[in-house]
């Protein structure tokens, strides 16, 4: 039975170097499909891209609870153009609540999850 690893983060920079090793790898091992996840304004788009890019990639969009406090409603709009325009966008996420770190309030956190 092939494997789907449902999180991961390829489009980060210390992957730019070996990426297809690191994709080559991970079909050795039986995973034939991967989803790189964003989690920001930055990151949400460059997943994408990596996404439509590489066959059995595909990507999410969202706002990370750590980033919740710098929301704005452009990031939202950004994440509904991403998830609408391309078929490689199978879910939104990296989103949540994260309550031990607490690097956005409690209820800044609360409002973006429900937003998104």
């Amino acid at each position: 039975m092939p494997l789907v690893d449902t999180h991961a983060h390829l489009h980060f920079p210390e992957f730019a170097e070996d990426l297809d090793a690191v994709l080559d790898r991970a079909r050795q091992a039986g995973v034939a499909t991967t989803v790189t996840i964003g989690t920001d304004r930055e990151t949400n788009p460059a997943a994408v891209a990596l996404a439509e890019r590489l066959e059995g990639v595909y990507a999410t969009v969202g706002i990370h609870p750590h980033d919740a406090a710098d929301a704005t409603e452009d990031d939202f709009a950004a994440l509904e153009r991403l998830a609408r325009m391309s078929p490689k966008v199978v879910a939104l996420g990296e989103m949540g609540l994260d309550f031990f770190r607490n690097l956005s309030p409690h209820p800044v956190q609360e409002r973006v999850f429900r937003r998104q």
